[in-house]
């Protein structure tokens, strides 16, 4: 029942700082992966589409969107993550790890566990929540890059060029929020107008952290991969996954993490609206 983010954690970082050898990593997103009889990978991962294992994958398979097909002659050392899709096993796979699936199903069975008062089943509707959320911001992320891309690039630019003007504008912001919504609030029209203004700010916490999430995607592929070819939408995707994924550590290190990430994207985006004022 629970859903074991510590194993998708690990399947992630692995994907991310295993170095490119002979067996290889799969990450595909809004596609289906095949791995073929007799191709040997290390993990395979896919956002929105299905994975086919015909062959040997060392480490972990995980498919979020998606379902994960084994066929009769797969193997699967690790472990086999499922989230929003289902397991289908040939007779003859092996998985030697864990199985987890979570969709519908083991969501109903979630909330009959809430309701029976079960720490359990609160535990993963509240993931499956974040998780929801993450989706969304993984959507809109795979929107910009594809439809404006250089609207991203010119926030990620300023991020980039100016990190201390960043945070301290970010900061800026941030301590603003309160006093301008109390300030909304003191009249009939600002009260109008405080959810197109809750709107905007919560389009520019999202966007901002799109843009630095690039940025930490962008950093560490050129770190891992030589020769690598810009790719801003595999450079979005694997910095907010890596966001995401820091945000579970304990002990508020995770939060941390989150806000400083809110923090630089808000000061990029006020940099770059200062930064288009100023051009004549």
């Amino acid at each position: 029942m629970k859903l074991k983010f510590a194993a998708i954690v690990a399947v992630l970082l692995t994907l991310f700082f295993s170095p490119p050898v002979e067996a290889k990593n799969i990450f595909k997103a809004g596609r289906d992966v095949t791995v073929e009889e007799g191709q040997q990978v290390n993990n395979v991962v896919a956002i929105g589409g299905q994975i086919t294992v015909n062959g040997l994958v060392e480490q972990n398979v995980l498919a979020i969107a998606g379902s994960a097909v084994l066929s009769n002659k797969a193997v699967v050392r690790g472990k086999v993550i499922v989230l929003g899709g289902v397991v289908v096993r040939g007779s003859g796979s092996m998985v030697f790890g864990d199985i987890t699936e979570v969709n519908s199903s083991t969501l109903s069975e979630a909330f009959q566990s809430a309701m029976r008062g079960e720490l359990e089943g609160w535990s993963l509707i509240l993931n499956v929540i974040s998780l929801c959320f993450f989706a969304i911001i993984m959507i809109i992320a795979l929107i910009m890059t594809l439809l404006l891309p250089r609207q991203l690039n010119t926030i990620t630019d300023a991020i980039q060029t100016n990190r201390l003007k960043s945070f301290f504008w970010g900061i800026l912001a941030t301590l603003s929020i309160v006093p301008f919504f109390m300030l909304l609030a003191v009249s009939v029209i600002g009260i109008f107008l405080m959810p197109l203004a809750f709107s905007a700010l919560l389009l520019a916490v999202i966007v901002g952290f799109i843009a630095f999430g690039s940025l930490l995607g962008n950093f560490i592929i050129t770190k891992i991969f030589r020769g690598y070819q810009k790719s801003l939408v595999k450079e979005t995707l694997v910095g907010l996954s890596l966001l995401w994924l820091l945000g579970w550590i304990p002990f508020y290190i995770g939060m941390l993490i989150k806000v400083l990430a809110i923090t630089f994207g808000l000061g990029g985006i006020l940099l770059t609206f200062t930064r288009k004022k100023i051009r004549p």
